[in-house]
């Protein structure tokens, strides 16, 4: 009988032995569809912010021009307008009121895996995208960052159900990537958006650090570094600061940033709750009263109080005219009284205006330093002080001025500080308590109807989010 030669045997072993290697590092058919499921979802999520940050920039030139022409037509056009989006709302339902990030939050916990086909649908986003444009149009103080969070959400969710990826942890991991790639695409910074995702969304290890979510992320910035190019939103504006010699500028600009983010904060939970009662019985009576609070700050103002506060932050920035308390403070109230009326809209561009304006007004008493320097940290410390997330602040002021390292360390110190004395007003992050607001049932209803037995069903056969397969790690 003939044997094969060793070294034949060991040529077979050694090709089989790689082919394996190869097929596992490659990985299986599944790892791949869930793959395209998320980069493509990535994609789709880069041109529906790329699309609504175009129709949201329309409508505020357009309401730009409205003020204009008469400082006195908002009178009418505020309140009627922002009745007819809560109207618009109330038929298409609820469920695209606010900010948009306490309903990511909330569905993200287990207990609540049962909303998600109702808060992350296709009609969400469409309601979400065209009341947000139409609050813009009637002046109201809102962004269109939390609502990009939770179109890009509702967006990776739609995607993932049409590919049919019926694991929890997918389910999670989907939602998580979809927020965070409306931050990407709504700051062109896709950094900011992995912060994001970390800080503020994931609430797992596998999430944190899963290659696959962050490449969703990233794909969700280039779509939209593709279609609009490269851009910083505010420039690259002049300002130095040297956190060793203007480190008293900074430490005061944080102190009071944190405290009156904290506050703001303080002030947004407080109204709300104490609005909602008399916002259920007399709704369209609540929306009309801060419609017109909304309009006689912009009187006060000149107008600067409404929209986004884009504008007026690069006015500050730029050194163009001087800042005072009355726009910070203004800013600051009308997003408030926007925020009651319970429309669509976001509180992450009106908080970078608001810390403009308070920046603008503490450099004037740090001659020494920076006043575009002083005004980076008070955005960045503002909105920190108002949602409680330090890194993530820091990093999308970052990201918005074109990545100047020089800035970094007092950007940092700035927010972390914040951040913490902004604890001492408020103890819990903005965003958190809202959910907590939301899975409470104050605003809307979120109690599971027990009585239907398909839905019995449907929760232990489980659909998105609940299905029969093992949990595993995503492939990175």
């Amino acid at each position: 009988m003939n044997k094969r030669p060793r070294h034949s045997r060991l040529m077979r072993y050694y090709l089989f032995r790689t082919r394996r290697l190869s097929r596992r590092q490659l990985g299986s058919w599944q790892d791949w569809k869930l793959r395209a499921v998320f980069w493509s979802g990535a994609v789709m999520v880069g041109l529906l912010v790329v699309a609504f940050a175009w129709v949201a920039e329309l409508a505020s030139h357009t309401f730009t021009q409205i003020h204009a022409r008469s400082p006195y037509l908002p009178v009418l056009i505020t309140p009627v307008g922002m009745v007819v989006i809560v109207w618009l709302m109330r038929q298409l339902g609820t469920e695209s009121q606010g900010s948009g990030i306490p309903q990511v939050l909330v569905v993200l916990k287990q207990r609540y895996h049962w909303l998600r086909p109702a808060f992350l649908s296709l009609r969400v986003i469409l309601s979400k995208f065209v009341l947000t444009c139409l609050g813009l149009l009637c002046g109201a103080s809102i962004g269109r960052e939390g609502p990009s969070v939770h179109m890009g959400a509702a967006m990776m969710y739609s995607v993932g159900r049409v590919g049919q990826l019926n694991q929890k942890y997918v389910d999670n991991s989907l939602i998580v990537a979809g927020g965070a790639a409306g931050v990407s695409a709504a700051f062109n910074a896709p950094l900011a958006g992995i912060v994001f995702a970390i800080e503020e969304l994931s609430g797992s290890f596998e999430q944190r650090t899963s290659g696959t979510l962050i490449m969703a992320i990233i794909l969700s910035g280039v779509v939209v570094l593709m279609i609009m190019g490269h851009y910083s939103f505010f420039g690259h504006p002049d300002g130095a600061l040297d956190i060793t010699r203007d480190w008293a500028a900074i430490g005061v600009t944080a102190l009071v940033c944190g405290l009156l983010g904290g506050f703001f904060s303080r002030l947004l939970i407080k109204g709300s709750q104490f609005l909602s009662p008399y916002a259920k019985e007399h709704p369209y009576r609540v929306v009309v009263l801060c419609a017109l609070v909304v309009v006689f700050l912009g009187l006060i103002t000149g107008g600067a109080t409404y929209g986004s506060g884009y504008e007026q932050a690069s006015t500050l920035l730029s050194g163009e005219q001087p800042g005072n308390w009355t726009f910070a403070l203004a800013k600051m109230s009308a997003t408030l009284v926007s925020y009651f009326t319970g429309i669509p809209g976001g509180l992450f561009s009106p908080s970078l205006a608001a810390g403009a304006g308070v920046g603008n007004v503490v450099g004037g008493f740090f001659p020494g330093s920076s006043l575009v320097g002083v005004t980076l940290v008070a955005m960045a410390a503002f909105l920190a002080g108002v949602i409680q997330r330090p890194i993530t602040s820091f990093v999308i002021v970052m990201e918005l001025t074109g990545n100047r390292h020089d800035i970094l360390l007092p950007l940092m110190a700035g927010a972390l500080l914040s951040a913490a004395v902004a604890k001492i007003v408020w103890p819990r992050p903005l965003y958190d308590s809202l959910a907590d607001r939301l899975s409470d049932g104050q605003g809307m209803a979120l109690e599971k109807p027990q009585d239907k037995p398909a839905e019995r069903g449907n929760e232990k056969a489980g659909s998105m989010g609940a299905g029969k397969e093992p949990e595993r790690q995503l492939p990175g």
